[in-house]
């Protein structure tokens, strides 16, 4: 693979990226967070759900390639010229993004996430961890069939609660 593939996820402690109604509860450490780690990857790619929180932001499109992967019809703003909306496969917008001559892209959202990682095609996994607990919510993968083994690559404290785990994906096919 010639792209390197890097999930962010912001989670609770017991594994939700939302709640059931999707509503972001991350921090303003751990956007500023993301936002700084997403300037070195250039490319980001977000499913449907993930879209329709960060497009109601200032912050959005981010700097660089955005790719939103959606069945769904989206209306894109005139000025955001970045961004690229695809029903594509993963293997396919991994070409997207080395035909628009990128070698790094974080993906962001559950179900995309895990049809990444299910599909092999993921580097490093960014996950940071938010002082929460919710009963009901969005689990960090959908129920999925695959297994991979991490390697802890650093921990960093970006709050008195919070903190960010990078991990490098081993078992890759």
């Amino acid at each position: 693979m010639s792209v390197n593939i890097a999930i962010y996820m912001h989670i609770t402690i017991n594994g939700m990226i939302a709640r059931l109604d999707n509503s972001d509860f991350s921090s303003e450490s751990a956007r500023k967070d993301f936002l700084k780690t997403i300037k070195k990857y250039k490319v980001n790619v977000i499913g449907r759900n993930t879209f329709n929180v960060a497009s109601k932001s200032s912050g959005f499109p981010l700097d660089g390639l955005n790719i939103v992967v959606t069945k769904h019809k989206i209306k894109l703003k005139k000025e955001w010229k970045n961004v690229i909306v695809t029903d594509k496969k993963p293997r396919e917008i991994i070409k997207i993004i080395e035909n628009n001559g990128y070698k790094s892209a974080m993906v962001a959202g559950g179900a995309l996430a895990t049809s990444f990682l299910k599909n092999d095609l993921v580097n490093e996994l960014y996950i940071n961890i938010e002082p929460l607990a919710l009963g009901k919510g969005i689990p960090l993968f959908s129920r999925e069939n695959f297994e991979k083994k991490l390697k802890l690559l650093q921990v960093k404290r970006f709050s008195e609660n919070e903190i960010r785990l990078h991990y490098k994906i081993l078992n890759q096919h």
